[in-house]
C-alpha cells in the first residue's frame, strides 16, 4: 500500500489526509478511483502546489490499474474503459511522468494507442461493444492527443533505436472528418449537444462536444508540439484553444500560473 496526503495548509498539504489507493471524493467512507486521482492533480497543476500528492505512489497506482489491452481501469483489475484512460494519461502528464512511462514501457504505449483507434466507429465509444457517445470525442481523442505529444518528445529525445527502425505515428490515426461528423450531428434545435443522435441535450456532452471540436482543430499542431498557438478554423469552426490534459483554454492556464506563481 501507499499514501496519498490533503489538508488545508495553503502552502503544505502533506500531514492532514491519507489514502491507500487513490484520492476519495469525500474525507470518510467514500469511493476512490482514478477520477479523484486525477481531480487532485488538476488542482495541484492550477495551483501549481504538489504537496499533496506523492507523485511516485501515484504514478506507481496509475499503472496498476493497466487492463490487458493496454487501457486504464477505474481501479486495478476492472475493464480499460475511455473515461479512466483520460484520467490515467492526462494525471500522468500533469505530473511529468507520462514521458517516464512510455520510456519505461513502449509495449504498452502501442498497445493503448492501439485500443484508442479501435474505438472509432463514426464517433467514439467509451470501450468495447459499446454505443458512440459524444463525451468519448474528448475521452479518446485527448488522451490519444497526449500519448501523441509523449512520444514525439520522446522519439525527437531519442539516440538511437533498439530495433534499428523509427516508429512514427501518423497524424491522421483518427478519421476526424468523421468523428467532427457525428459530433455536429448531435446538436439539437433547441441548443447544446446530445450523446448520441436525436437524444436530448446537456450540460456535460455539451462541454465535451466543444472541446473536442476545439482540440480537433488543432488536432496536427498538438501532435508536432505546435507552439504558435493559432487554430486551424476548418468547417468555420472558431473555438479557443484548449489545454488538454486540464480541458481549460490555454489562456486560463496562463492565468492561474501568473496567479498562484506571483511572489
Amino acid at each position: 500500500s501507499f499514501f496519498f496526503f490533503f489538508g488545508s495548509d495553503s502552502t503544505n498539504y502533506s500531514h492532514f489526509y491519507k489514502c491507500t489507493t487513490s484520492f476519495q471524493c469525500i474525507s470518510v467512507g467514500s469511493e476512490h478511483d482514478m477520477r479523484f486521482l486525477y481531480c487532485a492533480c488538476a488542482i495541484s497543476s492550477m495551483l501549481h502546489n504538489w504537496s499533496a500528492i506523492n507523485i511516485p505512489a501515484a504514478t506507481s497506482y496509475i499503472t496498476s490499474c493497466k487492463s490487458y489491452d493496454g487501457a486504464f481501469a477505474l481501479i486495478p483489475g476492472q475493464e480499460g474503459h475511455g473515461g479512466s484512460t483520460f484520467c490515467a494519461v492526462a494525471s500522468l502528464k500533469l505530473m511529468g511522468q507520462l514521458e517516464h512511462v512510455l520510456i519505461r514501457d513502449r509495449t504498452w504505449f502501442w498497445s493503448l494507442v492501439r485500443w484508442c483507434v479501435a474505438r472509432q466507429i463514426k464517433g467514439m465509444q467509451g470501450r468495447p461493444n459499446k454505443n458512440e457517445d459524444t463525451c468519448y470525442s474528448y475521452w479518446i481523442g485527448g488522451a490519444l492527443s497526449l500519448l501523441l505529444q509523449a512520444n514525439a518528445s520522446f522519439e525527437n529525445n531519442s539516440s538511437n533505436n533498439n530495433d534499428g527502425e523509427q516508429q512514427s505515428v501518423s497524424d491522421h490515426l483518427l478519421d476526424l472528418t468523421s468523428l467532427k461528423e457525428y459530433v455536429l450531428s448531435c446538436q439539437t434545435d433547441m441548443g447544446g449537444f446530445s450523446k448520441t443522435f436525436g437524444a436530448a441535450p446537456d450540460l456535460l456532452h455539451s462541454f465535451y462536444s466543444l472541446a473536442w471540436l476545439s482540440l480537433s482543430n488543432s488536432y496536427n499542431h498538438n501532435i508536432h508540439d505546435d507552439t504558435d498557438g493559432d487554430n486551424d478554423d476548418r468547417d468555420n469552426i472558431s473555438l479557443r484553444q484548449l489545454d488538454c490534459a486540464l480541458g481549460i483554454p490555454l489562456d486560463r492556464t496562463a492565468i492561474f500560473q501568473k496567479v498562484f506563481t506571483a511572489p
